[in-house]
């Protein structure tokens, strides 16, 4: 039997390795004779980096590492949200230096930033456009709202706080200041090939993601992506699932957006796809059983924050779905 878990992440203890070793060694301990592998993954924020192999740098003002293919930033100095000036200077360096990476991913999840996305554009969105050129620029979201309108960036703003008054108008504010924006931004945008989908960029989903910044960055003609999509495929996810008998997500917090959003949601589908059993460990869930069903998940375990709570955790859902007969052959 083999078992591949995919962890994104857990209250207590850091990104990457010493989660996936705890993990991995507490479903064996459950589970003699299974074969168990582990895989980290970033969940699609600005810290995603923090998940990926590698030695980590600077480029300017920002976080960096090498993928095989591309350069993966983050917010400086560990901070959780971009400043949209450092991510400029960040990609303006790559751009000047011929010998990094053309591709560039850019996490920015559905965090707002630490300042005004716009001034990712500096004084010129179109020559600064035109400066990262370039550039095949990444930028990896956690929400599909667009821009603007009914169902954009400010009305999510006042979701379920539709009854405080002053929230409503600085919503609403937000929109106007957005939508000036956006009558010249859109302008620049559609100098460019847009054959399908909505005409406006504004209008397109995933552009309301992270407080404007996933806007400010399409604009300057980055590709918006499903964060957790696109860094399970880099990590071999969907491989991995392949040949696995039951599929495992780590995560932190299992909320709606986190089922939709975070990493299991690819785990979720990929099993599904191919008909094997997908399970949540987490120490934090606001998802019903339905819920689950619908993204392919057939159960939650739940577990507490800290190394031990990750040991319990996994340790139960190792013997629920890979339990120990007989003389210990699973």
């Amino acid at each position: 039997m083999r078992v591949v878990l995919v962890m994104e992440g857990w209250p207590g203890l850091p990104a990457g390795g010493p989660g996936v070793d705890v993990a991995r060694e507490a479903w064996g301990v459950a589970a003699p004779g299974v074969d168990v592998e582990a895989l980290a993954v970033g969940d699609g924020g600005p810290r995603s980096l923090d998940a990926e192999a590698g030695t980590q740098g600077t480029i300017a003002a920002a976080d960096a590492v090498a993928l095989d293919d591309a350069v993966m930033l983050a917010p400086a100095a560990g901070a959780l949200r971009w400043d949209p000036q450092a991510l400029r200077q960040a990609l303006l360096t790559v751009a000047a230096d011929p010998s990094a990476p053309r591709r560039v991913v850019v996490p920015v999840g559905d965090a707002p930033p630490a300042g005004d996305a716009a001034d990712l554009w500096g004084e010129s969105l179109a020559a600064t456009r035109q400066t990262l050129s370039p550039l095949e620029i990444v930028a990896l979201v956690a929400s599909d709202r667009p821009l603007l309108g009914f169902h954009g960036m400010s009305a999510a703003v006042r979701e379920g706080r539709e009854a405080d008054a002053a929230l409503a108008v600085a919503a609403q504010q937000q929109e106007d200041r957005w939508r000036e924006r956006a009558l010249a931004a859109d302008d620049i945008a559609s100098a460019h090939a847009m054959l399908l989908g909505p005409r406006r960029l504004s209008d397109q989903p995933r552009t309301g993601a992270a407080g404007g910044l996933a806007y400010a960055l399409a604009a300057l003609g980055a590709r918006l992506e499903p964060g957790a999509h696109h860094l399970a495929s880099r990590a071999g996810v969907a491989a991995a699932i392949e040949g696995a008998d039951v599929a495992v997500a780590i995560v932190g917090t299992l909320s709606h957006a986190a089922l939709d959003h975070g990493v299991s949601a690819p785990v979720g589908a990929l099993a599904a796809a191919r008909g094997v059993p997908a399970v949540v460990v987490t120490s934090d869930s606001h998802v019903g059983r339905r819920d689950l069903m619908a993204a392919g998940i057939h159960a939650a375990h739940i577990g507490s924050p800290g190394m031990e709570g990750l040991r319990d955790a996994v340790t139960r859902a190792a013997q629920t779905w890979t339990p120990v007969r007989g003389s210990g052959a699973c």
